[in-house]
């Protein structure tokens, strides 16, 4: 598994090749955050040296807990960092520790992973800007493998986002009496938070329900020390 200070050395080339990126802890994205976190998040694996590369859009304000990143699985998988480089084979684990630890620093490898990442992370990054780009991509996939919650939250989210409050309150709710209450400190929390929110759905009071997104925002901007990227913007509904 490649530490942070390692990923640093191994995405140096990129970050020479493309100075608008930032790479800070396992996220390369390219500041400001505004909605989501919108970039590669470079995960961890029990595999020595490899690691799972996910082009992941987050958005900030999920009705989800900060942390939950879908099993780090993101929206769209993409294996980079793990594949051999070219004219290199990886042996089993049965057959002794895996070599790509070592490969990732190989020359070859920085030049196929550079080759992958400038064919497949720009393009990504250029699509998903806007506000409207961010529901797209959830809507999307919604329903997919790759959902990052339960379908309720991820529904009622998207439809406060697009300022349909009495549908957004109708899936919390729903959540909320599927799952019931919880026995853990932080799951409590964590529910009395949501009972809020769907309180404040419930009624439509606009100015409650975008305090308690934006304060869902910097929970989730806290959680991944992302503080000084973020650039906190209202959303549509704020401005309707």
């Amino acid at each position: 598994m490649a530490s942070p200070k390692q990923l640093r050395e191994i995405f140096a080339p990129i970050l020479v090749e493309h100075p608008d990126l930032v790479l800070r802890g396992r996220w390369l994205f390219r500041p400001p955050i505004e909605t989501a976190i919108i970039g590669l998040y470079i995960g961890r694996t029990a595999c020595a040296g490899s690691s799972d590369m996910e082009l992941s859009v987050i958005p900030l304000s999920r009705f989800s807990p900060p942390s939950a990143l879908g099993d780090r699985r993101g929206f769209e998988v993409e294996r980079v960092i793990g594949v051999p480089p070219p004219g290199h084979w990886v042996r089993g684990e049965g057959e002794g520790p895996p070599r790509l630890l070592q490969d990732m620093f190989a020359p070859e490898y920085q030049t196929h992973l550079l080759r992958n990442f400038n064919a497949k992370v720009p393009p990504f990054l250029n699509s998903v800007r806007e506000f409207a780009d961010v529901l797209s991509w959830v809507s999307a996939l919604r329903g997919s493998l790759f959902d990052s919650g339960p379908i309720d939250l991820i529904d009622g989210w998207l439809a406060a986002m697009r300022g349909d409050f009495a549908t957004a309150a109708d899936r919390l709710k729903a959540y909320i009496e599927r799952t019931g209450t919880p026995s853990s400190p932080l799951g409590i929390q964590e529910h009395q938070r949501r009972g809020a929110l769907l309180d404040a759905l419930q009624t439509g009071d606009r100015s409650a329900i975008a305090a308690f997104l934006h304060e869902m925002e910097e929970r989730t901007i806290a959680h991944h020390r992302l503080q000084r990227f973020w650039r906190r913007t209202p959303f549509p509904f704020e401005n309707a």
